[in-house]
């Protein structure tokens, strides 16, 4: 099982920021076969095998056993997630998203990413998420040559607005942590021209209210008397380059 984890990390696309060098790609390559996700089989007997709708068969590829790549975003269909790389946007300051594009509103993103939206789409939609859906979203990064893997929402904090609304950083003794785990997955809606609103836009995984956002925090957060930062001892460095893992949970009453 390691050495198959290893893999999955190893295959990983190199979609990162700026333009590379041939050091640097070679670095990257070890940081990323050094993720080894914690997760254990779905126990699902068809999971090996990724059911490809015809209109996505010329977006997917198949690149190893039960690996399978849409654009730059990684699939394991036994371990059922979904994983591509972002890096870290923004520490200080208030945040309304935690991953966008880095062509969407990446003045107020934790995270931003190079991956575009519809692959994602794609990618949740292959491991059969159907929103209304909750799924975890975690990240890992490498600091003095161990390797961190948490929730996305263990790194961002909420604080009471008339506490911190004058001040550029919005960390003080009474922020608070997240009171949730999971995200609701809605999916992106699609334009009358028959684009993604999600690509156009850019954003996905949102802390406020979007509807073109691929995924929102649950429950939501209470925009009119609270606002979100990123807890700054508990990430890496800006512009550290991470990996995020989404993976579909148990949704008993969306499902029923």
């Amino acid at each position: 099982m390691k050495s198959r984890l290893i893999a999955i990390a190893f295959l990983l696309p190199l979609v990162f920021v700026g333009k590379a060098s041939a050091g640097s790609v070679e670095e990257k390559k070890q940081t990323q076969a050094s993720i080894i996700p914690k997760e254990k089989p779905s126990g699902r007997e068809d999971a090996s095998e990724l059911v490809i709708p015809e209109k996505f068969s010329n977006r997917v590829k198949k690149i190893g056993a039960d690996l399978y790549r849409v654009g730059g975003v990684t699939i394991d269909s036994k371990l059922q997630i979904a994983v591509f790389p972002a890096k870290v946007n923004q520490i200080i300051g208030l945040i309304e998203y935690a991953l966008v594009t880095d062509s969407g509103k990446i003045h107020e993103s934790f995270l931003s990413t190079k991956t575009k939206p519809g692959d994602v789409h794609v990618a949740m939609l292959l491991l059969g998420v159907k929103p209304p859906r909750n799924v975890s979203v975690e990240i890992a990064w490498q600091e003095d040559g161990k390797w961190t893997r948490k929730s996305i929402t263990n790194c961002i904090a909420q604080y009471p607005l008339e506490v911190a609304s004058e001040r550029e950083n919005k960390e003080t003794e009474k922020s608070f942590e997240l009171k949730t785990s999971s995200w609701t997955w809605t999916g992106s809606r699609v334009r009358p021209s028959g684009g993604l609103a999600a690509d156009e836009l850019g954003s996905i995984l949102s802390l406020q209210p979007d509807p073109d956002a691929l995924s929102l925090i649950a429950p939501m957060i209470n925009t009119s008397r609270f606002g979100s930062h990123v807890w700054s001892k508990q990430v890496p460095k800006k512009d550290s380059m991470v990996q995020i893992f989404i993976k579909p949970l148990s949704n008993k009453k969306t499902e029923s």
